[in-house]
């Protein structure tokens, strides 16, 4: 029983100490509107009401084409926002926002 409980325990550590890498896609317009997820071997597509945002698994990289008309290539713990017209910015992990 210890045996068990121990690799329970030590799952939840490993669970918790990795990262997510998950890619927000914010919806800042007053409309839904719908996102393409690339993920190489997989495509989805997700719809983001007016004012919400999705998390997007996206831990090796992924392109994400929206209705700013071309495919983002986005990574890590990237946000990214649209006004439903265009893509207004995106903040890299540790880096400034990108205007696009």
């Amino acid at each position: 029983m210890k045996v068990l409980s121990a690799a329970a325990a030590a799952a939840l550590v490993l669970a918790i100490a990795s990262p997510a890498f998950a890619v927000t896609v914010k919806n800042t317009s007053s409309g839904e509107f719908t996102v393409g997820v690339d993920l190489g071997n997989e495509e989805k597509v997700e719809t983001i009401a007016a004012g919400k945002e999705v998390k997007l698994d996206c831990k090796d990289g992924c392109g994400v084409t929206g209705p700013w008309g071309f495919s983002w290539m986005a990574k890590g713990d990237d946000v990214i926002s649209s006004n439903g017209e265009a893509l207004v910015t995106v903040q890299e992990p540790g880096g400034a926002k990108k205007k696009q």
